[in-house]
């Protein structure tokens, strides 16, 4: 186990736990069932426990939605039960957000679930170099 761990931090991969907890930009449209309305939303950032979606007027924490959207590349969506983890109206945010929501995946199937890691996993290969801003990773098996 710790030699996968140290396998992906060479090849740019951050630990699991890590990986876990970062979230990337994501611009792309989505199919969001809301109780009976579907509408298309565009997502904003992405990762392994949710997506962010724009919504002008934000819904209620705890609702339950539903949540479909294609990875680049790729004509299959992701589909995914999620829950209505927080929520903000436009200005209410310290990091700019639009106004919309964040919403935790309750219940995805294991495929598309791997697809994500995969999509993410990549998005850190390619943007290893880049990360001026942000603490380096831990080392694997280190703490946080």
């Amino acid at each position: 186990m710790m030699k996968a761990a140290v396998r992906r931090a060479q090849q740019g991969v951050p630990p699991e736990p890590v990986l876990r907890k970062i979230r990337i930009p994501f611009v792309q449209k989505a199919r969001l069932l809301h109780e009976a309305s579907v509408r298309g939303v565009f997502l904003v950032d992405l990762g392994l426990m949710g997506v962010f979606a724009e919504l002008e007027a934000p819904l209620p924490v705890g609702d339950a939605v539903e949540i479909s959207f294609p990875l680049p590349g790729n004509e299959i969506s992701v589909s995914a039960r999620c829950r209505v983890a927080w929520r903000h109206g436009a200005g209410d945010s310290p990091r700019a957000l639009p106004a919309g929501v964040g919403l935790e995946f309750v219940e995805i199937s294991d495929v598309d679930r791997e697809r994500l890691r995969e999509y993410i996993a990549e998005h850190c290969r390619r943007t290893a170099g880049s990360r001026r801003f942000v603490r380096p990773w831990p080392e694997a098996g280190g703490e946080e």
